[in-house]
């Protein structure tokens, strides 16, 4: 992402008449992509409305208005749905809708927004016109705008074929046998396996266990769940998280995003589908067919898990979320103040997924908050010295857990990593962070 507004704007890193020229030329890119937003034209987006300034959260003095409307599935009302509107920032104003579908939200400053839905059983929707584009409300100060039914359509996940291993060309291309510094001792041995799904070639699809587990018998874990991990970053990057879970005992699955798939959420989630079916089918490991599993991920790859549980119908029995994100639409309002200390790489991450006000859907995807009744029991694990995804996250996921009547358990520390790190200056938080995770995974 960061090379995006190089690539793209040139013109905008210096002052002077190439500036405005470019700016017209840019607003011309846009209007020209509305209709299908891209990243690349979300962030050039960003970038134009950063530079004249209309990025300002709105004034707690900003004339406000109303929404209510319905929302509906088949012609039925759909009760308990969470109906959101975002500000330009991100900023969210939530409702949730009564038993006969009916909802409103109020103190919403005046302007445009598309409204976004979400219920359990239903895939996550915004209102629109009869063309199937956003449909735009307008909110006017001191009235209530009554908005078009919102239409829900019913969740259906498509199966997956029997011989997976075949139909994306499922390779063992190394074995190898690593070590790590914690806990004392540890070694397993690392299969590292390719598949092509979608369009591109998944390269990052890695088997851990301990020296004694052989894949022709039954593993020495076969009373533990499967661990089922989602990096953020590349894999063999967290090599030593791997062999210290396969050393206390489980067959670990693990596997990161591909660049290519960008900020397509459901891309990433469609790509660790694949990958634990693979396992779960047998074809990585015969003493893995048939066992459920536990998922952990952390940061970014949290979302992609949030959005895998969707996917899968009970084959994931519990979840460890280690600094992940909750909430996409206070997370973006945070950036847009100034108040997240993103990594350079990371940069443009947010301005990709584009306006909440008008595109709610990109973010809702990445807030498991709005969803949380679907969830299985879940650990979560953040640090209050997190400046990337702050603690507070953490806090609104655990309540929503708790209103939804979904086990949950919690470890607050106050530590510098964002992240599971495993290394010979490992702390003590560090540490008990891990027995956490160990003894969860065992519980579920």
């Amino acid at each position: 992402m960061s090379v995006i507004p190089r690539l793209f704007c040139p013109a905008l890193q210096g002052n002077g008449p190439g500036r405005a020229v470019s700016l017209a030329c840019l607003c011309l890119l846009l209007a020209l992509t509305a209709c299908a937003p891209t990243p690349e034209a979300n962030v050039i987006g960003y970038l134009i409305a950063e530079r004249l300034g209309s990025l300002e959260p709105a004034e707690p003095a900003t004339p406000r208005g109303a929404l209510t409307g319905q929302v509906l599935h088949d012609g039925q009302p759909v009760p308990h749905a969470t109906v959101i509107v975002a500000e330009r920032t991100g900023l969210p104003h939530v409702a949730q809708t009564d038993e006969q579908g009916r909802y409103t939200l109020t103190h919403i400053p005046r302007g445009q927004y598309v409204p976004a839905a979400v219920a359990p059983g239903f895939v996550e929707s915004t209102l629109r016109d009869r063309w199937g584009q956003p449909n735009l409300v307008t909110i006017r100060a001191g009235s209530t705008t009554v908005a078009p039914p919102l239409i829900l359509q019913r969740h259906v996940v498509s199966p997956l074929p029997v011989n997976l291993a075949q139909r994306v060309d499922l390779h063992l291309t190394a074995r190898t046998e690593i070590t790590a510094a914690f806990p004392a001792n540890a070694r397993a041995k690392e299969e590292a396996f390719r598949f092509v799904y979608a369009g591109a070639t998944v390269d990052t699809l890695r088997l851990y266990r301990t020296p004694a587990a052989q894949p022709t018998t039954t593993s020495a874990a076969a009373d533990l769940p499967l661990l089922f991990m989602v990096y953020p970053t590349h894999v063999d990057l967290w090599q030593s998280v791997s062999v210290a879970l396969a050393a206390e005992g489980f067959t670990v699955v693990a596997i990161s995003p591909l660049t290519v798939r960008g900020v397509d959420i459901d891309a990433h989630a469609a790509d660790a589908r694949v990958a634990l079916a693979l396992a779960q089918q047998g074809a990585l490991d015969p003493a893995l067919q048939g066992r459920r599993a536990v998922a952990l991920g952390g940061s970014f790859s949290s979302a992609i898990l949030h959005r895998l549980i969707q996917q899968v119908d009970g084959d994931i029995v519990g979840w460890v979320t280690v600094g992940g994100i909750s909430n996409a639409f206070t997370g973006a309002a945070e950036f847009y103040a100034g108040k997240l200390a993103i990594p350079p790489q990371y940069k443009y991450l947010i301005p990709a997924l584009g306006s909440p006000s008008l595109y709610p859907l990109a973010f809702l995807r990445f807030s498991p908050v709005y969803t949380a009744a679907q969830l299985p029991p879940t650990m979560i694990i953040h640090t209050a010295a997190d400046h990337v995804i702050p603690i507070a996250q953490a806090y609104e996921l655990e309540d929503a857990l708790k209103a939804a009547g979904v086990p949950v358990q919690v470890f607050y520390y106050a530590d510098v990593s964002h992240y599971l790190q495993i290394d010979d200056q490992m702390t003590d938080a560090g540490r008990e962070m891990f027995y956490r995770i160990v003894d969860f995974a065992r519980e579920w």
